[in-house]
C-alpha cells in the first residue's frame, strides 16, 4: 500500500510541474507575443510591385494637402511624385506594436526628404507597454530626418479586444515618452467613431489626426481636428496603388506642425 501511495504521489507531482511549465510557458507567449514576427508587416514585396497602375480608370484626386504611406503603396515613382504640387507633407509608417519597422520605411523617408517633402513618421498602436513601443519607434525613427511631429495611429484593427482604460493607458505611456523625447506631444490618428468611444475626452487637447470618408469630422463640444484623412481611395500621379489622402484643418499650416 505505501508503494501505491508513492507511485500516486509521484504522478501527482508530475502533473502540477506539467502545469507550472505551462503557466510559464503562457506567460512568456502573451509578454512576446512571437506571432507578431509573422504578421503580414513583416514580409516585403518584390521591389518592382506594382508591375503597372493598379488605380488606372479613376480621375486623378485634386484638393488634398497631403498623404500618408506605407508598404502597402509598393514601389513609387519619385521622379514622377516629386512634381506634385498639392503635396505639402508625407507621413510615413515606421513601426508597429514592440517590433515590427515598415520594410519599405528607410527607402520612402530617404526618397521623401530628396523629393523636397516634409516628411514625419507615424507608429501603430498594439496591445503591449506603450514605453516600450516607443522605444522602438525611436531606434528606428531618425530625429535628425524628421519634419513635423510624429504620429501614432490609434485604430480598432490594432486595439481589438482592449478596454477603454487599457487603450488609454497605453496611448499615455507612448505619447509621454514622444513628449519628453521630441520636446513636443506627438499627432493622435483615429477615425471620428473610435475617438469618441475610446479617447475623447482625455485626450482632446492633443493635435489630432481624424479619419472620415463621409464628411468633415465633427468632435465632441469644441475640439477641432487638425488634419482630416478624408479618403483612402486616392489616385496620385507616381503611385499605382490607392493611397490615403489628407486635408490640413481650417487656418492650420504645415509649420503648425513641424517639430
Amino acid at each position: 500500500m505505501a508503494r501505491r501511495r508513492k507511485k500516486r504521489k509521484t504522478k501527482s507531482n508530475r502533473w502540477i510541474g506539467w502545469v507550472v511549465c505551462l503557466v510559464f510557458l503562457l506567460a512568456a507567449l502573451y509578454y512576446y507575443r512571437p506571432w507578431e514576427y509573422f504578421e503580414e508587416d513583416v514580409f516585403t514585396h518584390d521591389s518592382q510591385w506594382p508591375y503597372k497602375d493598379e488605380t488606372s480608370g479613376r480621375p486623378y484626386s485634386r484638393g488634398y494637402d497631403g498623404i500618408d504611406i506605407s508598404r502597402h503603396q509598393g514601389r513609387i515613382h519619385w521622379e514622377v511624385l516629386s512634381k506634385n504640387r498639392d503635396i505639402q507633407l508625407i507621413y510615413v509608417k515606421a513601426t508597429e506594436g514592440r517590433r515590427h519597422k515598415d520594410s519599405r520605411y528607410a527607402e520612402y523617408i530617404r526618397e521623401a526628404r530628396k523629393a523636397g517633402f516634409k516628411v514625419g513618421s507615424y507608429h501603430f498602436l498594439r496591445k503591449g507597454s506603450g514605453k516600450e513601443q516607443f522605444e522602438h519607434f525611436r531606434k528606428v525613427v531618425d530625429r535628425g530626418k524628421q519634419d513635423i511631429l510624429p504620429m501614432v495611429d490609434v485604430e480598432a484593427k490594432g486595439t481589438r479586444g482592449m478596454s477603454r482604460s487599457e487603450i488609454q493607458k497605453i496611448l499615455k505611456e507612448f505619447v509621454t515618452e514622444a513628449k519628453a523625447y521630441y520636446g513636443k506631444s506627438p499627432v493622435i490618428y483615429s477615425n471620428e467613431a473610435y475617438y469618441k468611444k475610446y479617447l475623447s475626452p482625455e485626450f482632446d487637447n492633443y493635435y489630432l489626426f481624424i479619419a472620415n470618408y463621409n464628411r468633415k469630422p465633427v468632435l465632441p463640444g469644441k475640439v477641432k481636428y487638425d488634419l482630416w484623412q478624408y479618403s483612402e481611395k486616392g489616385r496620385v500621379r507616381g503611385i499605382w496603388t490607392w493611397v490615403d489622402l489628407i486635408r490640413l484643418a481650417s487656418g492650420r499650416r504645415v509649420r503648425d506642425l513641424e517639430i
